[in-house]
């Protein structure tokens, strides 16, 4: 009886501690993988988390191994979707990921660093547009990092922008 017991008190710990483990964000040390492009591999890195207006956003580095410089990519989790925005040295955009979908659009609002023409001069409009739904369902942290990392080039008018000779 004591056995029984144990071991029904064993399977409703694990359980609670199942529970707990897939509702915790997922912690990202490092992906690696291939971009596809004349920027090559890619390589994300989760930083230390950053407060911006008042939120704190977490943050992740986006190196390529042809790059002139890192990426910045900082998350905004909200209710219902997932805000990625992502930070070069002279442009950002925002990927936002919810149940419809995952894509890519302009940065507006208190998260702007940059006017929207100095973005114009390097997001191609007609780019952004294809990125506009690039899967049709909400996909993990994970999964979104990659893709950023291999579409965000993408949108470049020029991707010698980001390109190291």
């Amino acid at each position: 009886m004591k056995n029984l017991k144990f071991a029904t008190l064993l399977f409703a710990f694990a359980t609670v501690l199942t529970l707990t483990s897939a509702t915790t964000p997922e912690n990202i040390q490092s992906l690696k993988g291939t971009s596809q492009t004349l920027l090559g591999n890619y390589t994300i890195t989760e930083l230390a988390p950053e407060t911006i207006k008042n939120e704190e956003l977490r943050k992740f580095e986006l190196s390529y191994e042809n790059g002139k410089a890192p990426v910045i990519i900082y998350l905004r989790q909200k209710s219902k979707c997932k805000e990625y925005i992502v930070r070069g040295h002279a442009m950002e955009v925002q990927y936002t990921c919810k149940k419809s979908g995952f894509g890519a659009q302009t940065l507006a609002g208190k998260f702007a660093a940059y006017p929207y023409d100095t973005n114009a001069q390097f997001i191609s409009e007609e780019a952004l547009s294809r990125q506009s739904k690039i899967t049709t369902s909400e996909i993990p942290v994970e999964k979104a990092l990659g893709l950023i990392a291999c579409y965000y080039p993408g949108l470049l008018k020029n991707i010698q922008t980001l390109y190291q000779n």
